[in-house]
């Protein structure tokens, strides 16, 4: 396993667990169903499952939105790995 936490970003610090801590707040208040959802950042999916072996191609800095989808939605869109939650992180790299 490349990482304990699968969801760690490029940076350095505690900044590299800012998606995580994120994450982890949205589960709690259920804002999304689990603590592993698909992340799309700008418009491709990294399912928890796909993270075993890669960082994410991201920064903290380079983050603008994070926004969680309907546990419905996500299904329909990634069929039964979409129950875990689906989390639309839109980033300041596509707009260049």
């Amino acid at each position: 396993m490349y990482s304990q936490n699968r969801y760690e970003l490029k940076d350095e610090g505690t900044e590299k667990i800012y998606l995580s801590d994120t994450i982890a707040k949205l589960a709690t208040v259920n804002k999304i169903a689990t603590n592993q959802p698909i992340v799309v950042i700008d418009g491709i999916p990294f399912r928890f499952q796909d993270l075993e072996k890669e960082k994410l191609p991201l920064s903290k800095n380079e983050i603008i939105s994070i926004i969680p989808i309907d546990k419905q939605k996500g299904i329909n869109i990634f069929g039964s790995f979409g129950e875990a939650g689906v989390l639309i992180v839109t980033t300041n790299k596509k707009q260049k």
